[in-house]
């Protein structure tokens, strides 16, 4: 068993040859919200999502947000030209830490009340084997249409 001394020379060695590389940091545009009094543009946290359903949140230091991003939804009420009233659904995020982002992935201030996003209903496909009579059957017809 090694002393406590070597142990901690060891985890030096390992540090100096494995040094922690520095996170990356990302400062899109579309952070900016603005200028401050001195010219210097003013960045925001922002929420970005793909088309595969996974959101990824920019810090406005340019990191990006390791935590949680939970899909909620809200009930929004927009008055028309009309002056008659709709109601309908509009979905927000919410960080772990508690930050809210609207469904554009901009800040917003908490929603008085909030639902838990509806699940999604998948459909399960099963896949059945051919059995060899079909196989043959199959192959014979498009044998046949080649002819």
């Amino acid at each position: 068993m090694p002393s406590e001394k070597t142990k901690k020379l060891l985890k030096g060695l390992q540090e100096i040859s494995n040094p922690k590389k520095p996170e990356a940091t990302i400062r899109p545009i579309s952070n900016i919200y603005g200028e401050d009094a001195n010219g210097q543009p003013i960045f925001i946290d922002r929420l970005y999502g793909s088309i595969t359903g996974q959101h990824e949140l920019i810090n406005k230091n340019g990191t990006v947000y390791k935590g949680k991003v939970n899909r909620k939804r809200t009930l929004v009420k927009i008055k028309q030209m009309d002056g008659t009233v709709n109601s309908l659904y509009s979905v927000c995020f919410e960080t772990s830490d508690g930050r809210w982002f609207n469904n554009c992935g901009m800040p917003m201030d908490a929603p008085r009340k909030v639902e838990e996003e509806e699940p999604i209903e998948t459909v399960e496909v099963q896949k059945t084997e051919l059995t060899p009579e079909e196989k043959i059957q199959i192959e014979k017809d498009l044998l046949s249409k080649l002819k």
